[in-house]
């Protein structure tokens, strides 16, 4: 009876997500053909390594930050840190979800000891949008994927004013939100290298849209272990060190 009752209830909880009319998932564009991606792939196989590249090629993983992400390919690590080679090991899933690729991080944090855990949403995410929009027309494994997102979604569905946003204001605010619920389950999950200054978890928004005004692409810092207040997070002793010119892009989206 209860696993009769789940659909039901979560198309009940999406309703005020969701669009009046239900609407056919959008087709995308025809793509590149397969056979010009694979001359491109051996094409670019084909151009030895310059002797620099071999010297730079380390023998083992050594990296600075293990990166949660959106699977969305206009994501550039190199916007992390501008020398990407052994610096980011990276985990991507849709919308960056800590519990389907706990394997994953696990290793980055327990094996390969990597000090940070960068978590990120991204503004204009179309995972989350098609999340919103029309869940229901999802195939069902792409479905129960982000089917994850209803806690997060729920606490969206409650924050102050969330019902007079538009859709691009719902999306972004459930984006900020999801961050949080995903730094929070790797607070509980990585409590103790937390509690021994081993590992700091830092959520934020790859923002693709410009929807902070700091420019496209620009990565916004909306959580640092837990911490989303603005004025708090600036009196962390993680940030004291730094430049405060260089912290101008903390804190989240204001609301309207």
């Amino acid at each position: 009876m209860i696993r009769r009752l789940l659909p039901f209830l979560l198309v009940v909880l999406m309703a005020p997500y969701c669009w009046a009319a239900m609407q056919p998932v959008m087709k995308q564009r025809v793509g590149t053909p397969p056979h010009l991606v694979l001359k491109s792939i051996l094409t670019t196989n084909s151009n030895p390594p310059s002797p620099k590249q071999n010297a730079a090629t380390p023998t083992n993983q050594a990296p600075y930050i293990t990166w949660l992400a959106d699977s969305d390919s206009r994501l550039e690590a190199s916007r992390i840190l501008p020398a990407t080679g052994n610096h980011i090991y990276a985990v991507r899933n849709l919308a960056n979800q800590l519990i389907t690729a706990q394997g994953s991080v696990d290793y980055g944090i327990h094996f390969l000891h990597t000090p940070v855990l960068l978590i990120t949403g991204n503004s204009d995410s179309e995972a989350i949008s098609l999340f919103l929009q029309q869940p229901q027309a999802l195939p069902a494994t792409i479905r129960t994927e982000l089917d994850h997102l209803l806690l997060p979604a729920l606490a969206t569905q409650a924050a102050r004013n969330n019902k007079e946003r538009s859709l691009g204001g719902k999306q972004l605010s459930l984006v900020e939100h999801n961050v949080d619920f995903q730094v929070e389950l790797a607070i509980q999950r990585y409590a103790q290298r937390i509690k021994n200054d081993r590992l700091v978890v830092i959520g934020a928004v790859y923002d693709l849209a410009n929807s902070y005004g700091h420019g496209k692409n620009s990565l916004q810092i909306i959580n640092i272990n837990g911490e989303t207040n603005l004025k708090k997070m600036r009196q962390l002793q993680l940030l004291k060190p730094i430049p405060p010119s260089l912290l101008t892009t903390l804190g989240r989206a204001k609301k309207p």
